[in-house]
């Protein structure tokens, strides 16, 4: 799927391009037969309509707009409910100062705070609810996936934008920062902060300066760390969601490679110093699991000649 808008009509218009690994008589042994004649000659597909939820500046709309049946290629059209504020030159007025300057000028100024917006749309959803067995593939602006993760609260939108942002050719700091601030957020479902974690390996590279990577050691250090002295803190694992996060922040660092394939050696020395200086003395748990991430981690170095 694929998405334009239309400013002039404030509308959506969503190409949308559909495969089926079945056909329409294997279909028709399935159901007895019971809706061949909904189809028509040629017609791939299955019967219903799948929901685009649409999210927009004024709120969240449900459109059960795009047919499972019917031509491969289509092309829809969403009205959307949201407009932007016309922009209006400002003349000047009598009591303008010498410099040109007006008083009024700034509080007209607030009322358009997106500048830089071109359209009421924040992100698009096709079929939010998973009522399809289909593999979905959307394409749409980077900013739309980036608020997508930032303000969907349902776990798989949140998944579904990591792996998208994660596949942009051109990983740019906007990707990192937002990353890196689902990473931070703790109201965030662990899962989903862990997977941000690894995708923040995966954009360490040097087109982003190894962003990825200097955000996962400050993250950890920021958590475990003394302030005072720099090293790690004796253990406590008392919150879960948080030691699952923390735990795959190792793993995570041993897979950035640099540009010579080796492991940076801040990677290195990182991993090596959460293994040197582990202490569990004062914990009510176990930390077996933890030394045995930490030493898997340590095998996933490539250490290279040092």
């Amino acid at each position: 799927m694929g998405l334009s808008y239309n400013k002039r009509r404030n509308m959506i218009e969503l190409a949308v391009l559909r495969g089926c690994t079945s056909n329409t008589r294997s279909m028709s042994e399935v159901t007895g037969g019971t809706f061949s004649s909904e189809f028509k000659t040629g017609d791939i597909g299955w019967p219903g309509m799948m929901s685009v939820r649409v999210y927009e500046l004024d709120g969240m709309y449900d459109h059960p707009s795009l047919p499972m049946a019917g031509d491969t290629c289509q092309l829809l059209e969403i009205q959307c409910h949201s407009k932007l504020a016309a922009r209006r030159m400002q003349r000047p007025k009598k009591g303008s100062k010498a410099d040109g300057s007006d008083d009024n000028l700034e509080a007209a100024a607030t009322t358009d705070s997106r500048p830089g917006l071109e359209s009421p749309l924040l992100w698009l959803r096709a079929d939010p609810e998973m009522e399809y067995l289909a593999e979905i593939s959307m394409h749409q602006p980077l900013q739309m996936w980036i608020n997508q993760l930032e303000r969907d609260k349902d776990v798989v939108a949140q998944l579904q934008a990591i792996a998208t942002l994660c596949t942009f050719p051109q990983l740019s700091f906007a990707i990192v920062n937002a990353l890196n601030n689902c990473l931070m957020d703790s109201k965030v479902f662990w899962r989903v902060r862990i997977e941000s974690a690894f995708a923040l390996a995966n954009t360490a590279t040097e087109e982003t300066d190894w962003a990825g990577l200097t955000h996962l050691i400050k993250f950890y250090k920021s958590r475990r760390f003394d302030p005072d002295i720099g090293l790690p803190r004796p253990n406590d694992f008392r919150d879960f969601p948080e030691y699952f996060v923390l735990e795959a922040i190792p793993i995570a660092i041993s897979m950035v490679r640099g540009c010579d394939g080796k492991s940076p050696p801040e990677a290195v020395d990182f991993i090596l110093q959460l293994l040197k200086y582990n202490d569990n003395s004062r914990n009510p748990y176990s930390d077996v699991y933890w030394l045995a991430t930490v030493v898997d981690s340590i095998g996933k170095i490539d250490f290279g000649q040092r």
